[in-house]
């Protein structure tokens, strides 16, 4: 018999072989990777991920198809409603012959308004959180506080002069439940199913990626306020979240290092097999979710790039350089100087 030769097993991975007694091959098959099959499920399932559409795209998206159905009564075109769904109503225009009533376009300036801000805060003052979608102060520990690190189990000793805690060890599954219990308690206004555990899964899945492209941990900073503005407006859930995320990923790449935005969405379609097609098509939901303002103050940044920093093993005079680092320590390290 015969075949390919190789340098190992591993070399055959990927190949194809032949087998033959000296003539054509008798025998042909491919080496092909083991894939476990939740992992080819996940593939299939990111493959298969609907565009991100907000509720505010939704209700103007409504009221234009609307408002197009009673232009096109008032000209007298009967059509039925299908015949306007994707914006196009055809019918006779005053020129004896079929034409098209093109829809006009679509206005979210109401998003840029101040008083369109009114409703979000006084819902959000009901509801005890932050909005975040620039009617209120964003505060980068409120969703995701990194004090949140231990069980609801702990034994206090209260010794003469000294008042102890002493934390059991818990296994890590039963520290996760612990851990999204109480934050659920605390956010009981989140969507059912999303739990601290897989917002924390995916703002790391940014990190990874970001340092895999050597892009700015600033890049993966500004991602993670994004993405926890998104859930503050209460638009992410378990099934989306990790669309969501790629979606600030991509929003934060485009504003802070455009040049990396490629990079970032092949590392998007490699980890969660979520084609940039869908991620493209979702931007502009997130943009009108986050009021169409990117910009944000050092403040909301500082936290989530300090944090970063040390979950990537760095420091900040490391990452940043001398100079950069001076700045940087005036800017947020050293307090401000009495009057």
């Amino acid at each position: 018999g015969g075949g390919s030769g190789g340098g190992g097993a591993d070399s055959l991975v990927g190949s194809r072989l032949f087998f033959s007694l000296g003539g054509p091959p008798v025998v042909a098959f491919s080496v092909l990777p083991f894939v476990r099959e939740e992992v080819e499920r996940a593939r299939r399932r990111g493959a298969d991920t609907r565009p991100f559409v907000s509720q505010l795209v939704q209700q103007q998206r409504a009221k234009q198809l609307a408002a197009a159905r009673q232009r096109a009564a008032s000209a007298g075109v009967a059509q039925e409603p299908e015949a306007v769904a994707d914006g196009r109503i055809v019918g006779d225009e005053g020129g004896g012959g079929e034409g098209t009533l093109k829809l006009k376009g679509t206005s979210y300036g109401f998003l840029l308004r101040e008083g369109s801000r009114e409703g979000s805060r006084e819902r959000s003052s009901r509801e005890g959180h932050s909005s975040g979608d620039g009617g209120d102060a964003y505060d980068p520990y409120f969703l995701d506080d990194p004090a949140l690190q231990s069980g609801k189990e702990r034994m206090v000793l209260n010794l003469p002069g000294l008042v102890a805690s002493v934390l059991p060890y818990v296994r890590p599954r039963a520290l996760k439940a612990q851990l999204n219990e109480q934050w659920a308690l605390k956010h009981q206004w989140v969507s059912r199913g999303l739990t601290l555990s897989k917002i924390r899964a995916a703002k790391a899945s940014l990190l990874e990626w970001v340092l895999e492209a050597n892009c700015e941990v600033s890049t993966a900073a500004l991602a993670h306020v994004y993405f926890e503005r998104l859930v503050l407006r209460r638009v992410v859930n378990k099934a989306n979240r990790k669309l969501v995320a790629a979606v600030s990923l991509s929003l934060a790449a485009k504003w802070n290092e455009p040049e990396s935005l490629g990079t970032l969405l092949a590392a998007v379609e490699r980890h969660y097999s979520i084609p940039r097609a869908t991620v493209f098509r979702s931007e502009f939901s997130a943009y009108a979710e986050l009021a169409f303002d990117l910009r944000l103050e050092p403040g909301d940044i500082f936290p989530h790039f300090s944090r970063l920093l040390t979950q990537a093993e760095r420091t900040p005079h490391d990452y940043l350089g001398e100079a950069n680092f001076a700045e940087f320590q005036a800017e947020f390290l050293e307090p401000p100087a009495d009057d």
